[in-house]
């Protein structure tokens, strides 16, 4: 057990991010808020879902009451350099859902995937086994499904009574199924994981090391999905967006905290398991 310095939150286009300095330091935090029974969840955010923020007032609210709001993208880690000043590392949705499922296995918690194809799913399941073989998966269920079934899903998630539900349904759907049952659910932690459990049942391949390095996995999947050039569309919309507030003077969030602590980028400690880190401001 050491003490753990909480992160602060800026934010991108009014969107809040969580400045974690690595996935084992936003996973901390989780499995703090799990311990105490703590009904959060977490929002990966990457230029896609800010945009679409802006545009969609409904979807803007759901990310704002997420509990956490991890730098998913290499956009939006330079987009937080470009605006505050700030250099902070990314902390991938899939990286974290794997540490998670890490913790899970080491604290005893139990886990409730929900989303993917019947098939993903089922494969999903089989390498956790190999992979975690005393994890408790304590359920499952494909994404496959319409609003009738939502009230048996829920009620199947809280008779598991698991710690820890991700969910992959793919954004933004599997966030607003989150905000719309967040009240009925009983487990402590929520995220949205999108393509995750692909990765793990070894459907998808992730981008080869040196491009999550360098933060080019967009580029890498680019290439084999040629008909993803679309979504980079909202990439440039971003850039121009972000370099339009750069002129601005730039509001800290109600939760900012302070920037004059040990380091200058971390907020009142914590105890929970894990490695302490400090983000660097660019020189």
């Amino acid at each position: 057990m050491v003490m753990m310095e909480s992160p602060i939150e800026r934010t991108v286009l009014d969107v809040p991010i969580t400045c974690f300095t690595s996935p084992a330091h936003a996973a901390a935090h989780m499995l703090h808020t799990i311990r105490n029974r703590e009904k959060t969840y977490c929002v990966a955010i990457n230029p896609e879902k800010v945009c679409l923020a802006r545009e969609d007032a409904g979807f803007e609210e759901i990310v704002k009451k997420a509990t956490f709001h991890i730098c998913d993208g290499a956009g939006t880690a330079a987009a937080v350099r470009i605006l505050w000043g700030l250099k902070i590392p990314r902390v991938t949705g899939v990286d974290l859902f794997l540490r998670m499922l890490q913790l899970a296995e080491e604290e005893d918690l139990g886990v409730f995937l929900f989303g993917a194809c019947p098939e993903t799913i089922r494969r999903a399941r089989e390498k956790l086994r190999e992979k975690h073989p005393r994890l408790r998966c304590v359920g499952y269920r494909d994404g496959y499904f319409d609003d009738r079934d939502c009230e048996s899903i829920v009620e199947q998630i809280n008779a598991s009574k698991a710690d820890m539900l991700f969910i992959a349904l793919g954004s933004p759907k599997q966030e607003r199924w989150i905000a719309r049952h967040r009240a009925q659910l009983l487990v402590p932690f929520c995220m949205g994981v999108g393509g995750s459990f692909d990765v793990l049942s070894g459907h998808v391949k992730r981008a080869p090391w040196v491009f999550r390095r360098t933060g080019t996995e967009w580029l890498y999947r680019l290439a084999r999905q040629p008909s993803r050039w679309r979504r980079q569309i909202a990439l440039l919309r971003f850039a121009a967006s972000v370099l339009k507030q750069r002129a601005r003077p730039q509001v800290l969030p109600e939760n900012a905290g302070s920037d004059r602590t040990p380091g200058g980028l971390l907020g009142p400690a914590v105890p929970v398991l894990g490695e302490t880190r400090h983000m660097d401001r660019p020189t």
